[in-house]
Formats: structure tokens, sequence, C-alpha cells
């Protein structure tokens, strides 16, 4: 995000309207120090691109491994792994870009969290939704160019495979309450993961972000998988269901609720009582640019 050093009439109007910070942040802000190059970053188009190319690279490897495993004969563990290292993958690759949210879900917890500003939250969210239904449907013209998987059923009938669902859709039939109290904890778990190691006090450091992040999110889906077939993500979840019929679509609901829900509990748990610091930095830069606008 450009924002231009504030001008005197600027940096009274935010010292007014800002939350109480460090004296020396302050006169960093309203120093050249704080110009437009260390404030300057990717456009939202390039971001959106980025969450739209790092939520394709999740769900083509982790669906990609949900709808193969068992005609293969992979095994359970590698639709985990698959999740794991596409997330892995995703951040390191758009990290340093657009921050790899690739979760509708971790994109709302980041902003109710206090770090991510509010006007990016629909942007992030199409992009996640645009790159999750290119990998999706990738998948389903690629079977239905292949006769061979037509002994496991049709095209729509392969990616209901890999499709989130409770009651007769879920691998173990657990029905509609036990679906949304695992998906709701799974990702409060995931978010509050994901703000204590981007936090400013984190110990984990920045190399070991995405492989802390990437295991996380596979083995929360390996917990997940009997309930819901592990859905964690609402554009993971919507990649398939796009594609699989309307006794899937009908359900996709939960897979929104639950996970928004989880991410708003964990995002408003750390703003009320995580580093202050990690919320400094979003809140002024924001009130700057609302002046400047």
């Amino acid at each position: 995000m450009t924002t231009p050093d504030p001008t005197p009439e600027r940096a009274e109007s935010v010292d007014a309207t800002a939350e109480p910070v460090d004296d020396v942040f302050e006169q960093e802000l309203e120093s050249d120090a704080w110009g437009d190059d260390e404030l300057a970053g990717p456009g939202l188009v390039a971001r959106m691109l980025a969450e739209a190319a790092g939520t394709f690279i999740l769900v083509f490897m982790g669906v990609g491994a949900v709808l193969f495993a068992t005609i293969l004969g992979w095994g359970t563990l590698a639709v985990p792994f698959g999740f794991a290292v596409g997330v892995m993958i995703a951040v390191l690759v758009f990290g340093h870009v657009s921050g790899a949210h690739v979760n509708p879900a971790v994109t709302v917890g980041v902003w109710l969290s206090g770090r991510f500003p509010g006007r990016d939250v629909v942007p992030y969210i199409i992009g996640q939704l645009v790159g999750g239904a290119i990998a999706g449907g990738l998948f389903f013209v690629l079977r239905s160019g292949n006769p061979i998987l037509d002994q496991v059923g049709t095209p729509v009938e392969f990616m209901a495979t890999a499709s989130n669902g409770f009651g007769e859709r879920s691998p173990v039939q657990f029905g509609l309450l036990a679906a949304l109290i695992v998906e709701v904890i799974i990702a409060a778990l995931l978010v509050a993961v994901v703000l204590s190691v981007t936090s400013l006090r984190s110990r984990v450091g920045a190399a070991a972000a995405p492989v802390t992040i990437g295991l996380t999110f596979g083995f929360l889906v390996l917990i997940a998988i009997p309930f819901t077939n592990g859905a964690l993500n609402p554009a993971r979840a919507t990649s398939t269901a796009l594609y699989a019929g309307m006794d899937v679509v009908s359900q996709l609901w939960l897979f929104w609720l639950a996970p928004l829900v989880g991410a708003a509990i964990a995002g408003l748990l750390f703003r009320a009582f995580g580093p202050e610091e990690d919320l400094i930095i979003v809140e002024t830069i924001q009130e700057i640019a609302v002046i400047e606008d």
C-alpha cells in the first residue's frame, strides 16, 4: 500500500484520531524515514492475482490428492500431505506479495485481528474463489476427457468424492452439528496459528512460517476428514462444489459459515488480548490513507 508522507495538517489529524502510540513511532511516521518506498508494496490487483494463484496451488495439490488417493491407493495421509505442501508452496511463493492467505477464513480472521485493511477483504476473497474455481474446473475438464475413469462415475460424481459434506455426504455419516463444531474449531486453530507465527513477538521466524502453517493446515484436515472430508477453507469447499452437483452445493453454506465463525473467534481474541504492536502500523497507516482520500 502506497501512502504519501503526511503533511503537518494531516499529521495533526492523525494524532487527534489515532489511538495512543509510542512517541518514537509517531516521530518516525512523520519523518522522511516513512517515505513512499517503505510503505509501498504490490498493488491490489497484483495481490488479488497472488491470492488466486496461491489458492490454485492449494486446491490443485490438496484436492488432487483427495481425488486420486483412493483410485491409486495412496492412503489417507496423502490428502493432508497434499494440502500441507500446497500451503507451504503458496506461502513461500506469494507470501511477500499478498501474505498468501489463500483462504477466506484467514483473510477475515486477520482483518478482525486488526492487522489487515477491511477494504481489501472482499477483493482478496474474490481472488481466492477465482483461483480455487479454476483449479476445480481443471480437474473436471481433465476427468471429462478420460473415459477410463467412467468406471468410478461421471465427472460430477468424481468431483463429489473430493467435496465436503455432512450427513449422508460425510465420510463417516456425521451430522450437521458435529460438522459445524469441528469446522469452527479447526478454523479457529488455523487462524490462531497464522496470527501467532506472523506476530511481531513471534519467535518462530519468517523462514519457519510456511512450514508451521502448512503442517497445521495438513493435520487439521486430517482430523476433519471423517467428519466433513476436511474443508477448513471456504474457497477449497467451493472449488469442488461448483462441479459436483446441487446436492453438494446445498450443503456448501456450512463450509462458509463454520470457518468464518471460527476465524472471527480467533481474530477477535487476538485483537483483544494480542500484542498491541501488531495493531499500531496497520491502524495508523489506514487512518493516513483515509485522510489522503
